[in-house]
């Protein structure tokens, strides 16, 4: 009983945690339920204005913070920090609802931006601490499965609501959910520590200076990786359009809010969560099949296949438009693990974090400028042409991409190991050199090794640690800083003060890396990796 009351204790913080997520995105996507009603009060135009508040103005505001938010996530007590973000962000959504003009309710909504930058990456650490061990993978799928609930509560409920009570009342109740929330988890959720639970996960994190020159470099002449981002990127505005325009394209043709309401509240939920799992199920598989392209060909069949689907979603009436969304959104949500995955695997080891962050500017923002198309196209051609053209039209020409580029991506993921090999023998050789190898038992302690079932050494660290008897019980008489490895710092880095393009990189906060000392999907942090 006395081992059960902290695993439950540990749950209920993962649920709390996860609903801030809801909140998060439930108060991004609820402005595009009440459109048509915001523009026709507050006499602004659907076209670029409205494009700019939803898209390039918010996705640049929030992205720019995330580094100097990064950065507070290193000192700041994380649950205090959540929590402020949460009353900020929520405080400017209720305000909305009373914006009386576009300049108001557009500089609302960027303040919100800032502040909600920071709920995905304080909230997947916290998690990351508090998850049961060999719990981790089932805690960070509830987590994720907010961003769809939230979503259809957006989008569904949203648009039910606003028919009733208007979107003054809608936005600013919405928006008023965050202060029990708020105080729900300022006063149940506790902050674990930097060295807290998250010790039975993985080790702290050593971060690994490049230089910007190097960065830059390798971007410049990676043809196959730049490609890749970009195709990303239009890929990317495919979806967006689609998340933000899809309740008001309903609405045109004639789908009543109820309806909308009854669909949409839970179908991108289920249909978007199952498109997640399937990503990451068929990517293994996949790598498998084909360790070189396998899972590039995943990107294009996740964009082949969900466009015709998406085409009789968008053409047919309700509900069978409905009916046809479930697999097309489905086989649509696929592509964003997948793509993440191949992009670190283009990069060297010590470039993978400020790879990311690169990466998920690169993306956000170039694939947020889509949204500006929407309504040109809208008064030319209609608006389910405008559709068509822009969301499975997208989708089809990102795949033709991604098949293209193969060749290129082949390249780039071969140079990118020999780099890594490279390296690897070189930090070998320097340790051996140096006599930096030390026997296990000398090694200081930082924190608790996980499990021997959960952490394999590689063959290199192998090399460099050597091998660990099965029969000892690593976590309680071994106590190793698993997964890093040493490399010797040069004088200059010692003597490094000033923040290069990197540095900045690397404290922004992203959905797979959290620079907290924790295992993760990119860093050169632990060892061994998987990709």
């Amino acid at each position: 009983m006395k081992e059960a009351k902290p695993v439950l204790m540990s749950w209920y913080v993962i649920v709390v945690v996860s609903m801030s997520n809801v909140l998060n995105c439930l108060h991004t996507y609820l402005i595009s339920a009440m459109a048509t009603s915001v523009q026709h009060d507050l006499k602004f135009s659907g076209g670029v204005e409205y494009a700019l508040m939803i898209g390039p103005a918010f996705i640049f505001a929030k992205t720019c913070s995330a580094a100097p938010l990064g950065k507070l996530l290193e000192t700041w007590n994380r649950v205090h920090l959540l929590v402020a973000c949460m009353f900020v962000w929520s405080a400017m959504t209720a305000l909305g609802g009373a914006a009386q003009n576009y300049g108001t309710l557009l500089a609302l909504r960027i303040t919100q931006g800032i502040f909600e930058s920071g709920c995905v990456p304080i909230g997947q650490s916290l998690i990351f601490d508090m998850a049961p061990p060999g719990h981790l993978g089932t805690a960070m799928a509830i987590y994720t499965i907010g961003v769809y609930i939230g979503y259809g509560l957006a989008v569904g409920l949203g648009a039910s609501l606003t028919a009733i009570y208007g979107w003054r009342v809608t936005l600013a109740g919405a928006g008023l959910l965050g202060l029990p929330l708020g105080v729900l988890t300022l006063l149940t959720v506790k902050e674990p520590g930097m060295i807290g639970r998250g010790a039975q996960h993985a080790p702290q994190k050593i971060v690994h200076h490049t230089d910007t020159s190097a960065f830059l470099s390798h971007w410049a002449t990676s043809p196959g990786l730049l490609m890749l981002c970009f195709t990303c990127a239009f890929r990317n505005a495919g979806g967006s359009i689609w998340g933000y325009y899809m309740a008001g394209y309903y609405r045109s043709q004639g789908v009543s809010p109820g309806v909308l309401g009854e669909w949409l509240s839970w179908l991108p939920m289920w249909a978007g969560a199952l498109g997640s799992f399937l990503g990451g199920f068929f990517a293994d598989r996949a790598l498998k099949w084909k360790p070189e392209g396998g899972r590039l060909l995943l990107l294009v069949f996740s964009c082949i296949i969900s466009a015709p689907l998406m085409i009789l979603a968008i053409v047919l009436p309700a509900p069978y438009s409905f009916l046809c969304l479930i697999p097309g959104y489905a086989c649509a949500e696929m592509w964003l693990g997948v793509a993440m995955t191949i992009m670190v695997g283009l990069v060297p080891d010590r470039m993978r974090t400020s790879s990311v962050a690169l990466y998920l500017f690169i993306v956000d923002n170039i694939g947020s400028f889509g949204l500006l198309f929407v309504r040109p196209i809208e008064r030319g051609f209609g608006y389910q042409v405008a559709m068509l053209a822009l969301v499975p039209g997208v989708y089809i020409l990102a795949g033709v991409t991604f098949w293209g580029i193969q060749p290129l991506v082949a390249r780039d993921l071969k140079r990118a190991m020999e780099i890594n090999h490279q390296q690897d023998e070189e930090d070998l050789a320097l340790n051996a050199s140096d006599s930096l190898l030390k026997p296990i038992e000398s090694i200081p302690r930082r924190m608790s090794a996980p499990a021997a079932t959960d952490t394999i050494l590689s063959k290199t660290d192998q090399a460099l640690y050597g091998s660990i008897p099965k029969e000892e019980k690593i976590g309680e008489n071994v106590e190793v800083e698993l997964g890093v490895r040493p490399r010797r710092a040069s004088t200059s880095m010692l003597r490094f003060r000033n923040a290069s393009l990197t540095d900045i990189l690397d404290m922004v906060p992203a959905d797979v890396c959290w620079h907290r000392g924790h295992q993760c999907m990119v860093c050169t942090c632990t060892r061994p990796k998987r990709f």
